[in-house]
């Protein structure tokens, strides 16, 4: 799997040419509200997951940059570029998608989607949308959340609970048909497993007893579900379930103000809890929190300094 070397947008907002060059690890953005963190990552993640752009994402990318080049760790580069590209016309819903990005390997030569998408595992999470979104698609869900009005941030929470205790199932299943040598292996599996409530407990503390899979949480003798949690714990649920979810593979991860309605001692440790849970997930982040950025200063950069 790939990280991301290199970010480099043209004419971005107006201003100049924006250029990152990232560490594998840990790299923090900060800046302003409307200097254009938020519009850089999810920008970038629809570039590396998609192989085409809606008609909406293109003309929104065409608002405020011309030309996006991600360059890769093995220096293959995806490269958005403000022209025609002949968009695609799907009959049925009668939207337009476009090529979401120019691949080319480290010799230049042109490859396509498929090529790298194996290569690229990339994720995204936007607390503010989260914190605004309403699950209006709640009506055809289960009616597993005891809400009546459920946010986005609710059904985000639920799916990747139901996604953990999936894969756990299936990995089971697996080492217990499986043969004796495997239990060493099923061992650190279930080490690796249980570290997500370690570290949720570094989180949420004052709760009356360990979590469970089904995430139940006790506290003054009465037992409730992560549904009724405040919004900042259930925000650093649905964070760490999802690095929790990557099994620790190399990955890449845009966190667009991930702390938002923590308390600044979560904020203190969240970088290097989320690296407990996946030390080889590269972490991109964007922050107004100077307390998040504590012992990563070297990994901070502030948008204006990054154009020119």
């Amino acid at each position: 799997m790939v990280t991301i070397k290199q970010i480099h947008i043209e004419n971005f907002f107006g201003k100049g040419t924006f250029e990152w060059k990232l560490n594998p690890l840990v790299n923090i953005l900060g800046g302003k509200n409307g200097s254009g963190k938020s519009s850089a990552f999810t920008a970038c993640y629809d570039i590396m997951s998609s192989e085409q752009l809606s008609d909406a994402k293109n003309s929104q990318l065409e608002n405020w940059c011309t030309k996006i080049i991600i360059t890769l760790s093995n220096d293959w580069t995806l490269t958005w570029d403000n022209t025609d590209k002949g968009g695609i016309l799907d009959i049925s819903s009668g939207s337009v998608t476009v090529e979401a990005a120019v691949i080319c390997d480290n010799t230049g030569a042109k490859r396509s989607f498929k090529d790298v998408e194996g290569e690229i595992d990339v994720l995204l999470i936007n607390s503010f949308e989260q914190h605004l979104s309403k699950a209006v698609s709640y009506d055809s869900q289960p009616k597993t959340l005891k809400l009546d009005d459920p946010t986005m941030l609710d059904l985000m929470i639920k799916d990747q609970i139901e996604l953990r205790n999936r894969h756990n199932t299936s990995v089971m299943e697996k080492y217990l048909s499986g043969p004796e040598e495997n239990m060493q292996e099923l061992s650190a599996y279930k080490q690796q497993f249980m570290k997500l409530f370690t570290v949720l407990a570094a989180f949420l503390t004052g709760y009356e007893k360990a979590f469970n899979s089904d995430f139940q949480f006790t506290k003054g003798g009465k037992t409730f579900g992560y549904e009724h949690l405040s919004m900042g714990e259930k925000q650093i649920l649905l964070l760490l379930l999802m690095v929790a979810n990557t099994q620790q593979q190399k990955c890449i991860f845009f966190m667009d103000e991930p702390d938002l309605s923590m308390h600044i001692d979560w904020k203190e440790i969240l970088i290097k809890q989320l690296h407990e849970l996946n030390p080889n997930m590269q972490i991109i982040l964007s922050t107004h929190a100077p307390s998040v950025i504590t012992g990563w200063m070297d990994c901070t950069k502030e948008v204006n300094e990054l154009i020119k």
